[in-house]
């Protein structure tokens, strides 16, 4: 299996190169810490930094000891804790050792100086870490009983500082935990960098001496503090890299190994080697899952890599435990990528199967034709008997061939629609002169403070007009407020429309406001107006007329400035002349009247709503030209509302199916009537001519065009299941209507094969003790295999269906 091979690889990548190892654990734990917001270092250590400002000024490196003296002295009046010099002061500098009389004198005088010290090649055994040599500063072969710690460490990316070293039985201990008076800490002090190094409180040299000498109250600052001394230049001191800075110098390194030590919050490794193995367990688990839900790997790679980031998260940040993410990342990775060339070929496969279908198709419509072109000439010159014979066979020949091209249609994809073609106004998709002629007069009427009535079926998208119509308002920033009469009772509608006070019905336990005083100053859309009784009606007027409205219940009226739009799917001049519409209502709503055709009658707009709501589809999706020619010839008496809705189902059908275009399959039978031919079709209904005989298969791919015989097989299988589960897994019914026939014969046949895949089904299942459909599935992908995709998803079901009449 590619995905274990590529595990293998990777664990055997990070167990054999060190170097790889390395940059992935430190790139993970970079991942974390840029990701999180940065914690505080410790606020009682304070940096002062000699930087390059401070060389050019005080002279050239190295720096006078005397400065290091005076800053010494100014520090120990300061009452700081600890001073530590991360300067490496060398007995080779002969030019100094005029001043280190001073600075021994002042560094005994402090009593709190810890010196750096510096070993030779450092190495590990038993445990321990040894050194071949130790190089101590002048200060210290002055005077022995002066305090030194070490500054070497070790690693690059995962920076360790060894606790103590020994050389020939002298121990010397990390220059960090003598600052930190800690004498507990592991042999191992692995670094961890909780901030960038500028997040320490830090003078520079010179700002220093200004702050003392100004007179500021530097002893609030530095009192109890520790004090690390060293040099930033980087021309002059190593740069190291850390998680949060691309330049570290040694003096912030042994700043955070101070504030570690100190806060206990260095990382520990106690952990390292069981989080490989755990690692490697989680890779395999993932494996295993992505297998079992093929369907769903996506969204399990999703979940693992989260699953990763929360345990490195509470291991490093809460726990402060070191983990060897490698071995995850690398197999997540590697997996990853195996996982993308499976479905790269199981998708190849299926185009494969797709573009196979598609010659089949074209082979199939040439030969046809050719059929025609020859019928057509023997027709020439024939008897009058024998003519109309021939001119049956040539209107049979030309509708099997229409119903080919349209196939042979459904397999390309339609051409995009150019943006100058379609226009877009308020989520109103249109090309059309009726449409426009709607939109030029919602623009017209849309500044004025007028009463629109819109009228139109069902569907049409009046909801959208009035829409429009307020945005374009000078109301725009107000309400915009919708109410369908037609879903509420007339005692409900007033209540809804005008507001209530308490008491004024059961149930009305408090005041109400109703929607017109909610559209106050801005505009009200009332939808179905046809629907309203004539007692309503008479308050709508009054509204119109006086811009008052009474509560129910309420015995004063209030006055509100609220534009009405409102819309009818009904005549309401037919209404009007049979008493049950009001005529002045009417008159007062129907100032400006806008009237949207019905989708019928403007089907230049199709192709431009049925692209616009592609591409406002979460999928990517297209539609075939056969679908979209369906779609053009078909009536829509639901109008937008109802394409709207044959769009979205068509592309939850494609989607199911792992497909990026919409076919006639996809939508309803009503709109795709007899156009609707697939070679599923053509299979059975090349079979059933042949009476399902033992060669039937063989001769039907034969004559469709010399095609591998495993398409038909498999379009029937799959058929068969379809049928079966659309049946609701009656398996007389379905034998019958594949058989198609009352002759005993071919139904026996029939009967036969599909006993025979349906008893193949159930010896498969019973040979597993699991009763996991998913499990199971995993472990059918041979069943699977050849199955054209859109018949997996009854595969499924009749694999469900089996599973359950096991139990």
């Amino acid at each position: 299996m590619l995905k274990i091979f590529l595990l293998f690889i990777a664990i055997v990548s990070v167990s054999s190169i060190s170097a790889i190892k390395e940059s992935v654990n430190h790139s993970s734990e970079s991942l974390i810490k840029n990701v999180l917001p940065e914690k505080l270092p410790d606020s009682s250590i304070i940096l002062i930094k000699i930087t390059i400002e401070d060389i050019e000024k005080i002279g050239p490196w190295p720096v006078k000891r005397s400065y290091y003296a005076l800053l010494i002295r100014n520090l120990k009046s300061l009452g700081v804790k600890k001073i530590g010099l991360e300067v490496f002061l060398s007995a080779r500098i002969t030019s100094q050792t005029v001043y280190d009389n001073l600075l021994e004198s002042e560094i005994s005088n402090a009593g709190n100086v810890v010196l750096s010290s510096v070993a030779g090649e450092i190495y590990k055994r038993n445990g321990v870490y040894l050194t071949d040599s130790l190089s101590f500063p002048t200060p210290k072969l002055l005077n022995e009983s002066f305090e030194t710690g070490h500054i070497n460490f070790i690693g690059s990316k995962e920076i360790i500082v060894p606790s103590e070293l020994i050389s020939f039985n002298q121990v010397e201990k990390a220059f960090s935990v003598k600052l930190s008076d800690k004498t507990s800490a592991d042999k191992n002090i692995i670094i961890n960098f909780v901030s960038s190094w500028s997040r320490f409180k830090s003078y520079s040299l010179l700002e220093f001496f200004d702050l003392v000498n100004q007179g500021e109250d530097a002893e609030k600052i530095f009192k109890n503090k520790i004090v690390l001394i060293g040099v930033t230049d980087n021309q002059i001191a190593p740069q190291l890299t850390s998680p949060l800075d691309n330049k570290l110098p040694g003096l912030a390194l042994h700043a955070f190994a101070t504030d570690n030590i100190l806060n206990d919050r260095y990382f520990r490794d106690d952990l390292y080697i069981i989080s490989s193995f755990v690692f490697v367990l989680l890779i395999l688990m993932l494996i295993y899952l992505t297998e079992k839900f093929k369907e769903k790997s996506v969204i399990i790679y999703l979940l693992f890599f989260i699953l990763f980031i929360i345990i490195v998260f509470v291991a490093q940040e809460i726990l402060y435990q070191k983990l060897n993410a490698s071995y995850f990342l690398l197999g997540f990775s590697f997996t990853a990528v195996a996982q993308l060339i499976q479905l790269y070929f199981e998708s190849k496969q299926e185009l494969n199967i797709s573009e196979k279908e598609k010659e089949l198709l074209k082979s199939l419509l040439q030969k046809k034709e050719e059929e025609l072109t020859s019928l057509k000439k023997q027709s020439e010159g024939v008897s009058r008997d024998k003519s109309d014979i021939l001119k049956s066979e040539i209107e049979k020949l030309q509708e099997e061939i229409n119903r080919l091209r349209e196939n042979k249609e459904d397999l390309a994809e339609a051409d995009e629609i150019k943006e100058s073609e379609a226009k877009i106004f308020f989520g109103m998709a249109y090309r059309s002169r009726q449409m426009n002629e709607v939109v030029e007069l919602i623009k017209k009427a849309a500044p004025t403070d007028s009463t629109i009535l819109i009228t139109g079926e069902s569907g049409t998208g009046k909801e959208l007009v009035a829409n429009a119509i307020h945005k374009l308002s000078k109301r725009t920033e107000e309400n915009f407020v919708v109410v369908n009469c037609a879903a509420l009772t007339e005692t409900l509608l007033e209540s809804e429309l005008f507001g209530h006070v308490k008491g004024a019905f059961t149930g009305a336990v408090s005041d109400k406001q109703g929607k017109f005083e909610v559209a106050d100053n801005g505009t009200i859309f009332l939808d179905e107006i046809g629907e309203t009784s004539e007692n309503f009606q008479v308050k709508l007027l009054r509204v119109l007329q006086s811009g008052d409205i009474e509560k129910v219940g309420a015995t004063t009226s209030k006055k509100v400035n609220v534009r009405v739009i409102a819309a009818t799917n009904k005549n309401l001049e037919k209404l009007v002349s049979e008493k049950k519409f009001r005529e002045d209502l009417y008159y007062r709503i129907n100032v400006i009247n806008i009237n949207l055709p019905p989708l019928r009658e403007r089907k230049d707009d199709i192709d431009i709503i049925v692209d616009y709501l592609l591409k406002q589809s979460e999928q990517k999706i297209n539609i075939s030209i056969a679908a979209l020619k369906a779609l053009n010839e078909y009536d829509w008496k639901g109008n937008i509302r109802e394409l709207e809705s044959v769009i979205k189902r068509a592309i939850i059908f494609a989607s199911a199916e792992g497909r990026n275009i919409i076919q006639l399959k996809d939508l309803p039978d009503n709109i795709t009537k007899a156009v609707k031919t697939n070679i599923e079709d053509l299979v059975i209904q090349s079979l059933r001519q042949k009476k399902f005989s033992h060669s039937a298969i063989t001769e039907t791919a034969k004559e469709l065009g010399n095609i591998n015989r495993t398409i038909v097989a498999e379009n029937f299988r799959g058929y068969s299941f379809k049928l079966f589960v659309e049946n609701n897994f009656d398996k007389n019914a379905t034998i019958m209507q594949i058989a198609n026939s009352d002759k005993a014969e071919v139904v026996k046949r029939v009967e036969q094969k599909f006993n025979l895949w349906i008893e193949n089904l159930e010896e498969d299942i019973n040979s597993f003790e699991s009763k996991d459909f998913e499990m199971l599935k995993s472990e059918f992908a041979s069943k699977y295999k050849n199955l054209p995709q859109r018949f997996h998803l009854y595969l499924d079901e009749v694999i469900k269906y089996l599973l359950n009449a096991k139990s």
